[in-house]
């Protein structure tokens, strides 16, 4: 069976193909540069076959339809078997963002889910109206196929109550459905599995602290399997500092700011999630690679932001550790986490006392899938996975298409 996964983002689409249950990659691609008044811009599609081959176009994209549209027709032109034919999909897997309290698990996409993922589009408007627009894209290329989504909040549904409420009149709660939801999910099930897997014990026996690091950032602490906490809350803006978002935030500064500068609710929201973080504090990028580039030419403003994204890292992998009472694997994953050697080297420079030792050479060394950068007196294994939502879409889809 050929299982399609799609994992659409708010300017992006990333797909790959995998045949399963063998799980192997026969091609893989993105678009990216969708629509958002790119000034001129044109997307850029990036497709790559099972044989590393790469076809490169750029085109005017206007929403995630039209993305959808492109990389279709090039799949079937890059299929040598079925020259001009459609690739051979049996399956569709999509990542949804939000499946709030109702969509706990992977399921079927039918008529009545998707209308019911528009209804939820106020959870995540940012997100989930593009998710649903790639899946009637879908649907309407290939009406026959099956599809089915992921949620990512699914993995941390089950969170004690004590963890995942907020203190705020428990109405609220009830009637609203305010809570944490956690985000990064899909991501972390794959790391949990691989961690058990290089550390060579059942997940029921591990307490794991995972950070997904990238534009998007989370840190979750995981106890024999379940998330007991997580740093994303009702939307992915709480938590950590990130490329753009500017993570926790004293809500009292709202109308503050509002009174100052005029600036209304929307307005404020589009500013936290777009205009901070790294790119809010530095001035200069989003990108830790650009961070680093400038801290190291002398630059005060890219030095705090490194700071401040390694200080609030610190904050959390510290309450985590005493959530669990101590942790058999920390992990890195995401962009950040798999690349920025200076990040990982940063957050554990003081926490040898606490047994927790990294191996410089290691972490310098640390490539895809994945590295063991602890020293060997470490008292937890510190882990550099590679993240991989789409090949955790494609065994989750598949099993529910089978079953």
């Amino acid at each position: 069976m050929n299982v399609l996964v799609i994992n659409s983002g708010s300017s992006s689409v990333k797909y790959k193909l995998f045949a399963m249950p063998e799980q192997r990659l026969l091609a893989s691609g993105q678009v990216e540069g969708i629509g958002i008044g790119n000034a001129g811009k044109k997307a850029v599609l990036i497709h790559r076959s099972a044989q590393e081959d790469e076809v490169r176009q750029t085109f005017e994209c206007r929403d995630h339809a039209a993305a959808v549209r492109r990389f279709f027709e090039v799949l079937s032109a890059s299929d040598p078997a079925t020259p001009g034919r459609q690739t051979a999909v049996d399956l569709i897997g999509h990542r949804v963002v939000h499946g709030g309290s109702r969509f706990v698990s992977p399921v079927m996409l039918r008529e009545d889910v998707i209308q019911d993922l528009e209804r939820l589009s106020e959870l995540a408007p940012l997100h989930l109206p593009i998710n649903v627009m790639c899946i009637r894209a879908c649907a309407e290329l290939l009406p026959k196929t099956r599809m089915a989504a992921c949620f990512d909040t699914a993995f941390s549904h089950d969170m004690p109550d004590h963890a995942r409420l907020y203190p705020v009149p428990l109405e609220w709660s009830r009637k609203y459905a305010i809570r944490r939801y956690g985000f990064h999910g899909i991501s972390y099930e794959y790391v949990a599995g691989e961690t058990s897997r290089l550390v060579g014990r059942p997940l029921e026996d591990l307490k794991i602290i995972a950070a997904h690091l990238g534009n998007g950032s989370s840190i979750t602490a995981l106890d024999r399997g379940r998330v007991v906490d997580t740093s994303m809350g009702f939307t992915p803006l709480e938590g950590l500092m990130m490329g753009t978002r500017s993570g926790n935030f004293d809500p009292a500064v709202f109308p503050y700011i509002m009174e100052k500068t005029g600036m209304d609710v929307p307005g404020i929201l589009n500013v936290l999630n777009t205009g901070s973080g790294l790119l809010g504090v530095s001035g200069v990028s989003r990108d830790m690679r650009d961070i680093v580039a400038e801290m190291d030419r002398g630059t005060a403003r890219a030095k705090l932001a490194f700071d401040m994204f390694v200080h609030v890292l610190r904050k959390y992998l510290g309450a985590y550790l005493f959530t669990l009472g101590g942790a058999d694997a920390i992990v890195f994953t995401g962009g950040i986490g798999e690349k920025a050697w200076r990040v990982r080297q940063a957050v554990f420079s003081t926490l040898e006392p606490l047994g927790l030792v990294l191996d410089p050479e290691k972490n310098q060394a640390a490539a895809a899938p994945a590295a063991c950068i602890s020293a060997e007196t470490s008292n937890a294994k510190l882990l550099v996975i590679a993240a991989d939502e789409e090949r955790m879409i494609a065994r989750s889809v598949y099993r529910l298409a089978a079953g």
